[in-house]
């Protein structure tokens, strides 16, 4: 203001020192990376051992990855597995803790087995593909078999809804013939190694839209399959197809639909069928010291096929007939007595009209059901089966027997009764997945005999067709063998002889030239096929290697000894006597 003096300020003594505020940057404590030892894993597949180790990811999620014993003492090569799969881990950071899970001890023990089914010991324990039934006795936990490297599943299973939701599903089943069918072979795959017996087929034939693949997926969602994609196909490779019977092993192996097979099915359903019904895997690991027993190192199943065409129809269009693959896998017609569907049992007092259209909508039933309910039934039909211990054995035997003698198959021969038991196990299935109150009344055993019953002698009708074919084939071989000039090997002319008789050891053998061989077959090639299959399937057969499969458009199984002087090219050689 004006008239005033600036006199400066000063400084009172209360007046607060004046403080320097300073800035303190926010700083955070980072915890060091964890990393577990949570298992120590025995591959029982190949005989290694794992250490199972835990981490964390980038966004807070476990990772795991299993290191070979050999290099999981080693921090750098457990770091670089944990990588692999994400872990967010790194060099400087980490070693300290990874040594640290490699000094503990493993949280727990595991061992995957070495394939799914039953698991070696007895009847006990059961490997699905994804999870076990029973306990192992013992500290160890058991899985299923370890997911091989860069191996693609081919297919897939699951467990979703209730027992009650699948007997929804069954109750419509009954009603078929053939679904009831397909239903029995799911029960009946964990049968087949308990009885010592060897795995058999179902083709399920008939026209389009019939139902087969509704029957199929009923009997598939008793194992875990969903629906119809979810069934194996023949698209697969033949590898594939082993790789799946192995997932399906003890149990049922479904494939949708022959014809995707293409015009000459028979060349590659033949030598399939030929290997399901073997049950041996030749591609499994010769290595693995778990798994060389042959009775655990294949597979018992029941596999199911559908197709438009029968079996024998189709190798009837490559020129061939079926031989002993007839019984180990046997044609069932779709539809029963000229019903337009796979649903044969009418209730009462229901027009032609009304059936068909009850027909599609139990079709429909089915296929909705199976997508809610899958998985299920065959776990609880699992735990009945351990339960019963050791009278499983006694009991199924004694249904396989009431079943065979219902059908009074007097005066069959071998392969017929070898058909008729394949198809009481069947029967077995059922019946002891009625005592476990999987299938409730009104299942009745009456009814689920029949039903089988009907599958078989259709099944019957059209195998026994090839029969007159074969019987006429026999006859034309002994016949040229009795007309063909066939001197000793050290008599013979080259130039002049066809063929020659020779020993061998104890063996008293016919060497005939294949082109000769042939010739005497000339516009019957079925009858020549069924001759040569049943050849091999009694022995008398000799080719250049046991394990070849014969074929329709060569003879490179056909052998090129016993050689003589000047007779060259290949034969076909028959160990004598033939029989009748």
């Amino acid at each position: 203001m004006p008239g005033k003096a600036l006199v400066p300020c000063r400084k009172s003594a209360r007046c607060e020192p004046l403080r320097k505020t300073v800035k303190l940057e926010r700083t955070r404590t980072v915890s060091p990376p964890a990393v577990v030892k949570i298992a120590r894993v025995v591959d029982e597949a190949t005989g290694t051992a794992f250490d199972r180790f835990e981490a964390k990811s980038d966004l807070g999620q476990p990772v795991q990855a299993d290191v070979p014993c050999e290099d999981s003492e080693a921090p750098q090569k457990v770091l670089r597995e944990l990588r692999k799969h994400n872990a967010a881990l790194t060099t400087k950071a980490s070693l300290k803790a990874i040594q640290e899970a490699i000094d503990a001890a493993p949280g727990h023990h595991v061992r995957h087995a070495a394939q799914t089914g039953w698991y070696p010991g007895g009847p006990d324990v059961f490997v699905r593909p994804t999870h076990v039934v029973g306990l192992l006795p013992g500290v160890e936990e058991l899985l299923p078999p370890r997911p091989k490297k860069r191996e693609k599943r081919q297919i897939v299973f699951g467990n979703a809804g209730t027992i009650e939701g699948w007997r929804d599903l069954a109750e419509h089943a009954r009603w078929s013939t053939r679904a009831t069918l397909m239903i029995g072979a799911a029960f009946a795959g964990p049968l087949l190694r308990i009885l010592g017996m060897q795995s058999f087929g179902v083709i399920l034939y008939g026209p389009s839209k019939s139902g087969k693949s509704t029957a199929q997926v009923a009997g598939g969602s008793a194992i875990g399959l969903r629906n119809e994609e979810a069934l194996p196909t023949f698209e697969a490779t033949t590898s594939g197809h082993y790789q799946i019977a192995g997932q399906c092993n003890d149990s049922l192996f479904p494939m949708n639909e022959v014809g995707s097979l293409g015009t000459r099915a028979y060349e590659k359903l033949g030598p399939l069928m030929y290997a399901l019904s073997g049950g041996k895997d030749r591609a499994r690991h010769d290595v693995s010291v778990y798994a060389s027993d042959a009775a655990v190192s294949g597979w018992a199943l029941v596999y199911a096929m559908s197709s438009e065409h029968s079996a024998a129809a189709l190798a009837a269009q490559c020129g061939m007939t079926r031989g002993g693959d007839a019984w180990r896998c046997f044609d069932v017609p779709a539809v029963h007595h000229g019903h337009a569907t796979i649903f044969d049992r009418r209730p009462r007092h229901l027009t032609d009209k009304a059936f068909a259209r009850l027909s599609r909508e139990r079709m429909a039933e089915i296929r909705k059901l199976c997508e809610a309910n899958h998985g299920v039934a065959f776990d609880a039909y699992l735990r009945g089966l351990i339960e019963l211990g050791e009278n499983l054995k006694p009991r199924v035997e004694a249904y396989v027997e009431e079943f065979v003698r219902s059908l009074r198959l007097r005066d069959a021969d071998g392969g017929v009764h070898h058909a008729a038991r394949n198809f009481g196990v069947i029967y077995a299935g059922l019946r002891l997945a009625m005592d476990m109150k999987l299938l409730k009344r009104p299942w009745r055993p009456i009814s689920v005999k029949r039903a089988v019953a009907s599958c078989f002698r259709d099944g019957l009708k059209v195998s026994r067709l090839r029969d007159t074919t074969l019987e006429e084939a026999k006859a034309i071989l002994h016949q040229r063998l009795q007309d063909t000039a066939l001197p000793r090997k050290e008599d013979l002319q080259p130039n002049r002889d066809v063929g020659f008789r020779t020993t061998e050891g104890a063996d008293e053998l016919v060497a005939i030239r294949s082109t000769e061989f042939v010739r005497w077959f000339a516009g019957k090639p079925a009858h020549l096929h069924a001759l040569l299959a049943w050849l091999d399937e009694q022995g008398a057969l000799r080719k250049s290697h046991e394990r070849k499969r014969l074929t329709s458009r060569s003879y490179e199984w056909a052998v090129t000894f016993p050689r003589a002087p000047g007779f060259k090219g290949r034969c076909i050689v028959l160990r004598l006597p033939i029989p009748k």
